[in-house]
């Protein structure tokens, strides 16, 4: 062998060797030494909230990407929300049942992605159980790709049933756009719609009658509608009656409240805004008869309908981190959390729909700042608020918005049918993909910085799994160590599997490290450590 071969030779050696130190230094974050490491102890005896589980809405954009896409792109959607080894593992999926805007509301929805189809037309027109076809699609994926809970939910009532005719109100309608005499026929539609998926081998879980009932909702570009708390309770009566009736084991789902404010006694409600104003949360209840607040002591603090909703509440997040410079990430949430005690600590609450909104500024972003801004409200969520579910609004979006997991840029048919990932969603999925239904948020305590590092801790005691998951929303390495002396098992054996989203990084599996190890959390990163 000549000399400049063995010199070339000598230089590849070099490179093969840095490429794999290199490698390794980033695909090991463990080190032996425990100087300066932040402790963080577990206790999985001590319960917390169980989990119900991890979700995001199929509405709207999932009918027509649904019907016309190429089963390729379909699958490849499919596999990034549902499937545990491709995508985030979801683990509730949300379908709505529409309202018939497709036919009627063309000239006040003018976006397409925004309407809705109906099953059934009219009072006494035949259900058409092709309709909505490409959320119906999503719907089986999400089955067969092993999602656990779904949950199906509705803006308005069909339109044949509303006073205007439309799948929104508008300022005559009064505290509601729903006739009075077609309460029980909307209770029969929602249950004809839960009997034929069951019947498909496709059973919703929950059904959601009502969504964001505070607003008003007049001339909106999507379907929706509003409700005063007698309305709210004529409806969950009526549907209640007849899922019990029928031997449906579907659960009712409400009042999907939109956002923690509205959700508040009035006295706890002035505590946490300094102010003795009833309106601030939402318009509806200043102009229209009725009530549109005080949601925890209305459901749950009324025995009768506390049952029917199963002693749970759910709302929406909107503004619950900052809300005109003001920041509410953890005190609104300990304020739900002393309201929800007030009527029972036992009692549910399902973080039930989220987007970014507000202080955070417009526009689609796909970046690692966003992913932690919604990882970090995911966190005081879980070990605040006490939430049993959390979920996500778009699961695809066709917009500039900060609104979807994943993105597109597909308009019509013709265009090219893009699927375009955030950080966000494999942020979530750090959460979803762990933390599974019938999980215990378990106690953890050394890492509740809002400004640092999070942890919190979920024990699924079936298969023995505990996930820890890290938000190091710093622009510091954050060395931890496990302490495992109040894990379950032989704690010489526990080791940990990290799974890293951050700017590099998408839901990445790193070496295996064993307990007594400190782990280097990246900065601006969201790990998941899984012990079995």
């Amino acid at each position: 062998m000549n000399k400049k071969l063995l010199w070339l030779l000598a230089i590849s050696l070099g490179f093969l060797l840095i490429g794999s130190i290199s490698y390794a230094k980033v695909n090991n974050l463990a080190t032996p030494n425990k100087e300066n490491a932040q402790e963080i102890n577990i206790n999985v005896d001590k319960k917390q909230q169980e989990i119900d589980g991890f979700g995001a809405s199929g509405a709207w954009s999932l009918d027509p990407i649904g019907a016309e896409w190429s089963e390729e792109n379909k699958d490849k959607l499919a596999d990034l929300l549902f499937s545990q080894d491709k995508g985030i593992g979801l683990s509730m999926w949300r379908f709505n049942i529409g309202a018939g805007s497709e036919e009627t509301d063309k000239e006040i929805v003018t976006d397409r992605f925004r309407r809705a189809e109906s099953f059934k037309s009219g009072a006494d027109e035949p259900y058409d159980w092709s309709k909505q076809s490409g959320q119906q699609w999503f719907l089986q994926a999400a089955k067969e790709r092993g999602v656990e809970e779904f949950i199906a939910f509705v803006n308005s009532p069909p339109v044949w049933m509303t006073k205007n005719g439309h799948g929104q109100p508008d300022p005559n309608v009064g505290s509601t756009n729903l006739k009075e005499e077609n309460v029980d026929d909307f209770a029969v539609f929602l249950a004809d719609v839960l009997e034929h998926f069951e019947e498909e081998q496709l059973p919703f879980h929950y059904i959601s009658p009502i969504n964001e009932p505070t607003w008003d909702w007049n001339y909106a570009g999507q379907e929706g509608n509003r409700y005063n708390i007698e309305d709210i309770k004529k409806v969950i009566t009526a549907l209640h009656q007849e899922i019990e009736n029928r031997g449906l084991e579907t659960e009712i789902d409400a009042p999907e409240a939109v956002e923690y404010t509205s959700l508040l006694d009035d006295d706890i409600y002035a505590s946490f805004t300094g102010s003795d104003s009833q309106y601030s949360s939402g318009n509806a209840g200043g102009a229209y008869p009725g009530k549109y607040r005080e949601y925890i002591k209305e459901l749950l603090g009324d025995s009768d309908i506390k049952e029917m909703v199963s002693n749970k509440i759910s709302a929406h997040a909107y503004w619950s981190d900052l809300f005109t410079g003001e920041d509410r990430l953890i005190p609104l949430r300990e304020s739900v959390r002393e309201n929800m005690d007030r009527y029972d600590p036992n009692a549910k609450i399902w973080m039930s729909e989220y987007c970014v909104l507000g202080d955070h500024g417009h526009g689609r972003d796909l970046s690692m700042e966003t992913a932690l801004d919604v990882a970090r409200l995911i966190h005081f969520d879980m070990v605040e608020t006490q939430a049993s579910a959390w979920q996500w609004w778009l699961a695809v979006s066709p917009y500039d918005y900060k609104d979807g997991l994943i993105y597109t840029d597909y308009s019509e048919q013709g265009d090219e049918e893009t699927v375009i990932e955030s950080k966000l969603l494999w942020a979530l999925g750090n959460y979803s993909r762990f933390v599974r239904p019938g999980a215990y948020r378990v106690e953890l305590e050394g890492a509740n910085d809002k400004d640092g590092l999070m942890g919190s801790a979920y024990y699924q005691e079936e298969d023995d799994q505990l996930s820890v998951v890290l938000v190091n929303d710093s622009d510091e390495t954050k060395p931890v160590h496990i302490n495992t002396d109040n894990l379950p098992g032989n704690k010489g054996a526990i080791q940990f599997q990290p799974y890293v989203t951050s700017e590099e990084y998408d839901l990445e599996s790193k070496n295996l490290f064993p307990a007594h190890k400190v782990f280097q959390v990246p900065p601006k990163s969201v790990v998941t450590l899984v012990a079995q």
